[in-house]
């Protein structure tokens, strides 16, 4: 099946201040702006650079009557601050459209809109394509696709020195109908799987995007870390994975920020270690580093 999708463009969490959450990321967390605070009619605003991807803090603007308003309203009201919706890099946005409709997937647009940009005050437009959440397992997704490409304002990796954005993690109930959703309707095919990696309550399957993949996991033993925080929070995105050059340098500097962070441990991937950003310092979004060796 030809994927319609070549990279992962930004994710997009949900947050109640945007400014408040911009200046954690960035003074707290140490991560690289891609675009200073700005407005659209119905929300604001601010993104972070993740090397090859962003990660767009955005909050509704309570006056707002635009239908984009009442949607992020409800949703964060709903769901509280975290991840919300994924957005691909098509190939080509017509294109893109004509066969996700061709598999019987339900899509709305192409849908354009424009602003001007913080820097330097260029206007980007952009055109949109929604993809129903019946095509990916529950996960809010959409295809963007820009006529100005974005790029981090400080360049670098940030204090943290973050590489990329290694992996999302996807919850589902059904691991295999999960992978068949994705490749069958964006081209997305599993390349890996593993079944109870290190002893783990659950098996995982891995779809590679551009330098990054999904990571769709299924929990298979009523117990544990990751199966508890499954019954709170059901299917959908579920935690960020960040690639850093060093794991143990990147821990000391958020500690020494004041943030707390898991200590390191072995990853589910071969050759990689893991620690765990608490969710308290990142608006709710599951942040978990990675060093791979």
């Amino acid at each position: 099946m030809t994927a319609v999708v070549r990279r992962i463009d930004h994710l997009m969490a949900l947050v109640h201040d945007v400014g408040a959450a911009f200046e954690t990321y960035t003074e707290r967390l140490g991560l690289p702006i891609a675009w200073s605070f700005g407005r659209v009619d119905g929300w604001q605003s601010a993104g972070v650079s993740l090397g090859n991807a962003n990660l767009e803090l955005l909050s509704p603007q309570l006056a707002s009557t635009t239908p984009a308003a009442p949607f992020f309203r409800h949703a964060l009201e709903s769901r509280g601050e975290g991840l919300f919706m994924m957005a691909f890099e098509p190939v080509d946005i017509e294109s893109a459209a004509a066969t996700l409709k061709e598999r019987g997937v339900n899509v709305t647009g192409p849908l354009a809109g424009s602003r001007a940009d913080p820097v330097g005050g260029a206007v980007v437009s952009w055109r949109n394509l929604i993809v129903d959440r019946a095509a990916t397992s529950g996960v809010r997704t959409f295809l963007c696709q820009y006529d100005l490409q974005r790029r981090a304002l400080v360049g670098g990796e940030g204090t943290l020195n973050v590489k990329k954005l290694d992996h999302v993690v996807i919850a589902t109930e059904d691991l295999d109908a999960a992978a068949a959703l994705w490749e069958r309707n964006l081209g997305l095919k599993p390349d890996a799987a593993l079944d109870k990696p290190l002893g783990a309550g659950f098996k995982v399957a891995r779809l590679p995007i551009g330098d990054a993949f999904l990571e769709l996991v299924q929990p298979v033993a009523k117990e544990g870390r990751f199966y508890q925080q499954f019954q709170e929070r059901g299917e959908g995105m579920f935690s960020i994975s960040i690639q850093v050059d060093d794991l143990g340098g990147a821990i000391s500097y958020l500690q020494s920020k004041g943030v707390r962070v898991s200590e390191p441990e072995p990853g589910i991937w071969p050759g990689s270690r893991v620690a765990r950003i608490n969710q308290k310092y990142t608006h709710g979004v599951s942040i978990q580093l990675i060093e791979r060796k």
